[in-house]
C-alpha cells in the first residue's frame, strides 16, 4: 500500500560547569588518566596524590598507568591560566511548515501552534542568551502557488496539476499521480491498472483505493480506519526542490537575545501548507551550517531538523538517502551534526516514523531523534528537546585558553583536560584526532591537528562527551596549561 505523500501526513540541562583552570607541576605526567581505576587523589601520594587546591604535588612515587613520578618540588605551570570558555553554539533550524502541521493535538491546539509557542519560548528564554539561531522553512513554494487546491485551474500551469487522483496496481510500485489511466505504469502480465480519486485511511497515513470502505492493513490485524475521500489536496509542482533556496536563511544566524524579536516575527509570518521536501531542505540546512562554520571557526554549528512527517516530495525522497545527507555533514570539515525533532501521533508511530527519524539522527552524529507525542503536551516536549540541544554547548567542545603571560603553547605537550567531582579528579587522554577516540576510554583532540595548523577548539570524544553529560551536580571540566600532556 503506498505511503501518503503529504496531504495529512505527518534531556535535561547539563550539570557540567564551565571550564575552570588549575595550575600543576610541569614535571607530573598525570597518571590518573580518564578511564583508569586510580584511587581518589589525596595529598602526599606522588602521582596519584594530586592536590586539587595547590599548584604542587605531595612527595612520593607515582604509581599510575604511565609510571610517572611526582617529585614534590612544587614547580608552577609554565603560564598563568585564564578561564576557558565553552564554544559558542549556533543552530540553523529547518522547520516543517507542511499542511499536516495544522493537524490537531490531544489538547486541540494545532501542531503548528504548539511548536510555535515552544520555539518562541526558547528564543526568549534567558538561558538561551549567547546562542546563535537562524531559520528556514520547508516546503518553500513557487511564487503565487496556492498551499492547497481542489482543481487544476487553481494551481496554474507553473505549479499544477492538482493532485486529485492516484495510480493503483501499477508496476514498478510507487506513488504515481494521474489524471487518467494512461498516466499509470502497466503491470507485467495483464496490463491492468487503475487511476482513482484520492482517498486516505482515517487512522494511518496511507492512501487507499476504495472510499467508504474499511482500509486493509498489511500485515492484517491493524486498524487503519475507513478509506475517506480527500477533497483538498496540493499542487504537484508547487514545491521548490532547489537546495540553494533552503540553504538561504529566512532569518540569518544571529545571537540571542538580540535576534529573538526578528526570529519570532519570522515564525509568526508563516502559514503551514504543502508537502514535505525533506531531502533538499536538510541538504540546504547542512550547506548553510557548513558555510557559517567556515566563517566562524570558533563556533560550534549544528542543524536542527524539526518535522512531523517523512519525505514526500523532491529527491532524495527515501529515509536512507536523507540519512546519508546527514552523514555527509558529520564527515565534512568542519563537521556539522544534525539534531532531529519529530512531532508524531499514534498513526505515525504505527508505521515506524520515529525509527526513520532515528536513522537520520544516527547518521547526523546525534544518536537518536527527539520524539514529541501529540497525545501529550507538545509545547513542553518540543521545548525540552530544544533545551537539550542547547545544553550540548557545555558538553563536548571548548575554546582553548590563552596563557595570560603571552607565552606560546606547545599544544601536544602542555595541555590537559580533567573531570573533577568532589575529591575525585580524572585526566582525559589526548588522542590526536577523531580517529583515535576509543569507545571505552574516550579522549579529546583538537579540531585542527597542531602539525597542520593552530587549533581553535578542544573536542571531547563521543564516550567522554557522554561521561561529561552524565556527571553529577557540582562536577566540572578543567583545562591545565603548561603541564605534560596525558597521551593515550
Amino acid at each position: 500500500m503506498p505511503r501518503s505523500i503529504g496531504i495529512a501526513v505527518g534531556i535535561g540541562a547539563l550539570l557540567i560547569a564551565g571550564w575552570t583552570c588549575v595550575a600543576c607541576s610541569s614535571s607530573d605526567p598525570h597518571p590518573d588518566a580518564f578511564g583508569s581505576s586510580g584511587a581518589a587523589p589525596t595529598a602526599g601520594h606522588g602521582g596519584n596524590g594530586f592536590d586539587l587546591d595547590t599548584s604542587s604535588h605531595g612527595a612520593g612515587n607515582g604509581n599510575g598507568a604511565d609510571n610517572g613520578n611526582g617529585n614534590g618540588n612544587g614547580s608552577p605551570c609554565a603560564a598563568k591560566i585564564s578561564t576557558a570558555q565553552a564554544i559558542p553554539l549556533d543552530m540553523y533550524i529547518m522547520l516543517d511548515t507542511s499542511g499536516s502541521m495544522l493537524d490537531r493535538t490531544a489538547t486541540q491546539a494545532t501542531k503548528w501552534d504548539a511548536v510555535k509557542l515552544a520555539l518562541e519560548s526558547f528564543l526568549t528564554d534567558k538561558a538561551s542568551a549567547g546562542i546563535g539561531v537562524g531559520l528556514q522553512y520547508f516546503p518553500l513554494l513557487k511564487p503565487n502557488a496556492p498551499t492547497t487546491c481542489t482543481s487544476n485551474e487553481q494551481c496554474g500551469s507553473a505549479s499544477g496539476p492538482c493532485f486529485l487522483k492516484l495510480c493503483y496496481d501499477s508496476i514498478p510500485d510507487g506513488l504515481y499521480p494521474c489524471e487518467s489511466v494512461a498516466d499509470c505504469p502497466r503491470t507485467t502480465v495483464t496490463g491492468y491498472r487503475r487511476c482513482l480519486p484520492l482517498a486516505e485511511c482515517t487512522n494511518a497515513p496511507y492512501f487507499c483505493p476504495n472510499a467508504g470502505q474499511a482500509c486493509q492493513s498489511d500485515p492484517p490485524g491493524q486498524n487503519f480506519g475507513t478509506c475517506q475521500a480527500v477533497t483538498e489536496s496540493v499542487c504537484l509542482n508547487a514545491t521548490i526542490c532547489d537546495v540553494a533556496r533552503y540553504a538561504t536563511p529566512a532569518a540569518t544566524i544571529a545571537a540571542l537575545p538580540g535576534a529573538a524579536a526578528g526570529l519570532v516575527a519570522s515564525i509568526d509570518a508563516q502559514t503551514p501548507g504543502g508537502d514535505t521536501p525533506t531531502g533538499p531542505a536538510l541538504k540546504g540546512a547542512i550547506q548553510q551550517a557548513h558555510a557559517w562554520a567556515m566563517a566562524h571557526p570558533d563556533h560550534r554549528v549544528v542543524t536542527v531538523l524539526a518535522t512531523d512527517g517523512l519525505p514526500t516530495q523532491c529527491d532524495p525522497d527515501t529515509i536512507t538517502a536523507v540519512a546519508a545527507l546527514a552523514g555527509t555533514g558529520v564527515s565534512d570539515n568542519p563537521s556539522i551534526n544534525t539534531f532531529v525533532i519529530g512531532v508524531f501521533g499514534p498513526d505515525d508511530v504505527s508505521v515506524d516514523a520515529p525509527a526513520n527519524l532515528d536513522a537520520i539522527a544516527q547518521q547526523g552524529g546525534t544518536n537518536e531523534a527527539f520524539i514529541v507525542d501529540t497525545q501529550g503536551d507538545v509545547t513542553k516536549q518540543f521545548q525540552a528537546a530544544l533545551d537539550a540541544i542547547r545544553g550540548m554547548r557545555l558538553a563536548c567542545q571548548y575554546q582553548i585558553p590563552v596563557p595570560t603571560n603571552g607565552g606560546t603553547l606547545s599544544y601536544e605537550r602542555e595541555v590537559n583536560i580533567t573531570l573533577s567531582s568532589g575529591n575525585q579528579k580524572n585526566f582525559v587522554y589526548y588522542v590526536k584526532n577523531q580517529a583515535g577516540c576509543d569507545a571505552s576510554t574516550g579522549g579529546w583532540y583538537y579540531d585542527i591537528e597542531p602539525s597542520v595548523g593552530p587549533p581553535t577548539k578542544i573536542i571531547a570524544c563521543p564516550s567522554t562527551c557522554g561521561t561529561f553529560q552524565a556527571a553529577p551536580s557540582g562536577a566540572s571540566v578543567s583545562i591545565e596549561l603548561g603541564c605534560q600532556t596525558v597521551v593515550k
